[in-house]
């Protein structure tokens, strides 16, 4: 791990090569049913998690392929919370009805939202599900605010393709258009 870390591509390659294909077998375990598709997108985690690791951190490893198991547990069982909330979630605004929408509409939302590339989905989420500003976007993703302003604009004009419908960006407004 530690010469992958210092930019080794061939450690690398043979780090991946004799563990990735059981982490993501023991990421799928762990991933609650319908989901065990993401267990590749943990395990790729994993390796940008160890990547990201200050050397120090690194040397205290006694035992890797342990330590990267321990790691996928982890990443696992988060990723699986995370599903487990958005598909409440969904649930609970699909039982709502969202006030005036009718549930069709509130799935024809949400399926739009879901279309969007996963930069423009999260800014959108960020900003007009979560209310945040430009700014505080920015902040949460690591990105400039022209980043953001960017991947809204661009989220918007999809669903607003998607949907028929004019979106007021600023306000979040939802016009028939």
């Amino acid at each position: 791990m530690l010469r992958m870390h210092r930019g080794d591509e061939l450690a690398a390659e043979v780090l991946w090569a004799r563990l990735a294909a059981r982490l993501t077998a023991y990421a799928r375990v762990l991933l609650p049913s319908g989901y065990a598709s993401s267990a590749e997108d943990v395990v790729q985690g994993v390796f940008v998690k160890v990547l990201r690791m200050r050397r120090g951190q690194l040397r205290r490893v006694e035992d890797g392929a342990a330590y990267l198991f321990r790691v996928t547990r982890n990443e696992a069982v988060n990723a699986g919370r995370g599903e487990l909330r958005e598909r409440a979630r969904r649930r609970a605004v699909e039982a709502r009805g969202e006030g005036a929408l009718e549930r069709e509409e509130v799935r024809r939302v949400l399926g739009a939202i879901e279309g969007l590339v996963y930069e423009q989905r999260e800014v959108i989420l960020l900003r007009y599900i979560g209310g945040l500003t430009n700014g505080q976007v920015a902040e949460a993703l690591g990105v400039n605010r022209n980043t953001v302003a960017s991947r809204a604009r661009l989220g918007m004009e999809k669903l607003r393709d998607e949907l028929g419908v004019e979106l007021g960006v600023d306000t979040g407004e939802v016009r028939d258009g």
